[in-house]
């Protein structure tokens, strides 16, 4: 007899997983692409969430194996029934337990071990979760509220992208807006700083957030020698919307050219 509970469960659980299988390939062919959530992201630490982030195909598999397991189940003999035992039932659920345990093994390994690193997008790679590089050089000696990403060695600097936080912008007052460069996490900003970011000339991709909140990328053409300058702040009125965070969560921040 078919368990039509454990059926809806599979079929719910399926939909879940095939939606959240659609935002990690965009993420891994998008570095601006916003990953799959994943629930264990709350309780860890801010560099273990990153990873777990990035990693988000670990929660995907997580999410096929729980729907295997129930649509496999859905079809097996309840405990005590003496009916017949369909084997295609019974390796779907064995299959999905096994993926649903490796999923979660992965993840534990990504929080406490950061690996295994090919779970990761190509570029994210040797940068996700991992201990900010260090300024150096041009850096040093700026002035306050000045910040500066050095460019990687070996890259000949052929543009700059300012970043301005507004020094009026109301909202998280103590707080920082993360900066993204093509995807990759460059610093932070509080209210009236800036970051410098040197890139070579060609399109990039830029991007602010704050918890799960963001700004629409900003897509720039960099020609040598440009600096283009940008500013962000949250949407006017956003403060005193409790429900903005979650109904503009992907517009809650503005980012312009100034």
């Amino acid at each position: 007899m078919v368990s039509w509970a454990a059926l809806a469960g599979g079929a719910v659980l399926g939909g879940l997983s095939v939606r959240s299988w659609v935002r990690v390939t965009r993420h891994w062919g998008d570095p601006a692409a916003r990953p799959s959530p994943t629930p264990w992201a709350r309780v860890v630490g801010p560099a273990a969430a990153r990873r777990l982030a990035q990693g988000s195909l670990l929660h995907s598999v997580c999410l096929s194996g729980l729907a295997l397991l129930l649509l496999g189940g859905a079809w097996l003999p309840a405990a005590g029934d003496t009916g017949p035992r369909s084997p295609v039932a019974f390796a779907v659920a064995l299959t999905g337990l096994a993926a649903f345990v490796c999923g979660c093994l992965g993840q534990l390994s990504l929080v406490f071990l950061g690996r295994p690193r090919f779970v990761l997008p190509p570029h994210s790679r040797g940068v996700a979760g991992g201990p900010p590089r260090p300024r150096t050089g041009p850096s040093a000696g700026r002035a306050p509220g000045e910040v500066c990403a050095t460019p990687s060695p070996g890259h000949q600097q052929e543009g700059e992208i300012l970043v301005l936080r507004d020094a009026d912008d109301s909202y998280a007052q103590l707080r920082r807006y993360r900066v993204y460069l093509d995807g990759r996490r460059t610093g932070t900003l509080r209210r009236g700083e800036h970051r410098v970011l040197a890139v070579p000339a060609g399109p990039h991709t830029v991007q602010v957030r704050i918890s799960w909140c963001t700004s629409p990328v900003f897509r720039v053409e960099v020609a040598p020698g440009d600096r283009l300058r940008l500013i962000c702040r949250a949407r006017p009125g956003a403060a005193s919307d409790p429900a903005a965070v979650r109904r503009l969560r992907h517009e809650f921040l503005v980012l312009h050219a100034v």
